[in-house]
């Protein structure tokens, strides 16, 4: 509690702007992943890779579209039948000619006939196709039929992208995992070094109170008080190191919340006995680890696009059709409404849809290849963070009895001390290893948490982190 209290007040001394709180390891784990910028960075990821997949699968439905225009021609479009009207009167001249010829009509009949037709000869004749001011308004539809397989593997990709980033949404929530342990419990051993640096200073006061009054009687030279007053010096320029160590980590743990208040961890490091075998974790590692699973929905996303470089050599046939709603000034021999079917297939192209064939298989293949070297790297990083985790809980065990010893010795040449059998110099050399194995035991306890972080990181377990106790810690 003593620890807990002076912490509090390192904290409201320093940042005094700051409102303080006191947060447990699983719901600082929440504000965390509500808070951190980068969680929301990844979801945004996620939600956009979703909308993606939603508008590819609108591939598959008819495309209907409203069309509007209007037109103003430099003329209106005609039919000249001044060609036809022209050979008819000469057809009809040669005619006369030959029955006045034959004696067939006078020719006055003839030149009767000829005036009669005159007008006629004179007369423009055309026929107007279309007004050169027009628009109309109207739909096209267009199904397709049969796209060689494209619409399925922009459908299947486009969900893998989903899930790649889903993978990245969960990596980068293990890493921030890791962190948040790295910066909770740092804290929390920050605060215990203060605490032990503290008592370090407290006890230095103590012997250099003993040594004046030793001094006074006359049975203790002056030189071990001038001694005792530089190993309090030194002891002193420690413990603000301590307190510069725990502010900077406690700002740390602020940004990683990112919250605008002091946070009080509470608890302290505990151990547990819950880690399993080391081929436990390197099966978990093939199957849970974001990085892996990305990798391997990268694989099959490389043999989509080798679907999809093939599909380019098969033909594309879709449905079409249209219709006007309302036209102005548009021609009655215009056709209102049409249906059909139309066909497109790229004959030659340069070889461009073979070699990018050949490139799509040539990236899988590379693909392919990353994932294996990065399975024997996970493999390889799952067993080194084991064995730290391991040998941490060792050094644990080392250090508790590293403490039980120094604090043993330290309390025998204190009390020899005051009975002027110890030196000075021995009694300091006592408690500079007592705070050493102190500080040794906390950092014992503070790599296991985190060596046992990054084991569940890389094993894809982060989300059993609370499961290993790390919540609520007292």
């Amino acid at each position: 509690m003593r620890c807990v209290l002076l912490f509090v007040v390192l904290l409201l001394a320093v940042d005094g702007c700051y409102a303080q709180r006191e947060i447990a390891f699983d719901e600082a784990l929440n504000i965390m992943l509500e808070n951190n910028p980068q969680m929301e960075g990844a979801w945004l990821a996620v939600d956009g890779a979703t909308q993606s997949m939603r508008a590819t699968k609108g591939l598959r439905w008819p495309q209907l579209s409203l069309t509007a225009a209007y037109l103003y021609m430099q003329r209106d479009v005609e039919i000249d039948l001044s060609g036809p009207k022209s050979v008819l009167s000469q057809s009809v001249t040669s005619v006369l000619e030959k029955g006045v010829a034959n004696g067939v009509i006078t020719p006055g009949v003839a030149t009767f006939i000829g005036d009669a037709l005159e007008p006629f000869s004179a007369m423009k004749l055309s026929y107007k196709l279309q007004n050169r001011s027009l628009g109309f308004v109207g739909l096209q539809l267009q199904m397709p039929i049969y796209m060689g397989g494209r619409i399925n593997v922009a459908n299947r990709a486009a969900q893998m992208k989903v899930d790649i980033a889903e993978f990245r949404l969960t990596a980068i929530e293990s890493a921030l995992m890791t962190q948040l342990v790295e910066r909770y419990y740092g804290t929390i051993l920050a605060r215990d070094v203060v605490a032990v640096r503290c008592d370090a200073v407290r006890s230095v006061q103590r012997h250099l109170d003993d040594a004046l009054a030793m001094e006074a009687e006359g049975v203790l030279a002056h030189s071990v008080v001038v001694y005792l007053r530089y190993r309090l010096s030194e002891a002193q320029q420690e413990l603000a190191d301590a307190e510069h160590q725990l502010q900077l980590i406690n700002s740390s743990l602020r940004t990683i919340l990112n919250v605008d208040y002091t946070v009080v961890p509470i608890g302290k490091i505990i151990v547990d006995d819950l880690v399993q075998d080391l081929d436990y974790y390197i099966d978990m590692s093939k199957r849970l680890n974001p990085i892996l699973c990305e990798a391997d929905t990268n694989v099959k996303l490389a043999s989509e696009g080798v679907k999809l470089a093939r599909s380019e050599l098969l033909p594309e046939v879709v449905a079409m059709g249209g219709g006007s709603l309302y036209n102005y000034k548009l021609s009655d021999m215009v056709p209102r409404w049409a249906v059909g079917v139309g066909l497109n297939f790229k004959i030659f192209d340069g070889l461009g849809k073979e070699r990018r064939l050949k490139a799509a298989k040539l990236e899988a293949q590379r693909v392919e290849k990353l994932v294996e070297n990065a399975a024997n790297d996970i493999a390889l990083l799952v067993e080194k963070e084991y064995y730290n985790t391991v040998n941490a809980r060792g050094n644990i065990s080392a250090a508790e009895h590293l403490v039980d010893f120094a604090s043993s010795y330290y309390e025998s040449l204190s009390e020899g001390f005051r009975e002027g059998v110890v030196t000075a110099a021995e009694l300091m050399d006592a408690q500079v290893e007592l705070a050493a194995s102190k500080v040794k035991y906390f950092n014992a306890l503070y790599d296991y948490k985190v060596s046992l972080a990054r084991l569940l990181e890389v094993a894809g377990m982060s989300v059993e982190l609370t499961g290993y106790r790390f919540s609520n810690d007292m």
